[in-house]
């Protein structure tokens, strides 16, 4: 019984305009109507889609840029600097420290483990 009452309390999609008016204009118009909302729709997920893809192409670049530095800065102190920087990350982040440890064992197992096949 609560569906007949809902269907009886919505507003009709479509409302025949007034006698002699042309029900194929009327369609018609609606579905402009329809497109041109669809259409702002998905320039606005488009829109959005570019402006999150421009701030993952800056993060990127940003990240290749410090590994740059960094990189450049090692190649100028040497093995030491890399050594130092090393030993205090895993002073300031032990449990990431041991984690990337252990992807690197475990990388290194399996490399080794198909070069024996």
């Amino acid at each position: 019984m609560d569906a007949n009452r809902e269907s009886r309390t919505r507003e009709p999609i479509f409302e025949p305009g007034a006698p002699g008016e042309d029900p194929i204009r009327l369609v018609s118009e609606e579905a402009g109507r329809v497109t041109d909302i669809a259409a702002a729709r998905a320039k606005g997920f488009i829109n959005t889609a570019r402006a999150q893809a421009e701030q993952a192409a800056e993060y990127v670049q940003d990240a290749v840029q410090q590994t740059r530095d960094k990189v450049a800065e090692y190649r100028e102190a040497g093995f030491d600097r890399m050594k130092e920087d090393a030993i205090a990350y895993t002073r300031r982040e032990p449990v990431t420290a041991l984690c990337i440890a252990a992807g690197v064992g475990l990388v290194i197992g399996w490399l080794t483990a198909l070069g024996r096949r």
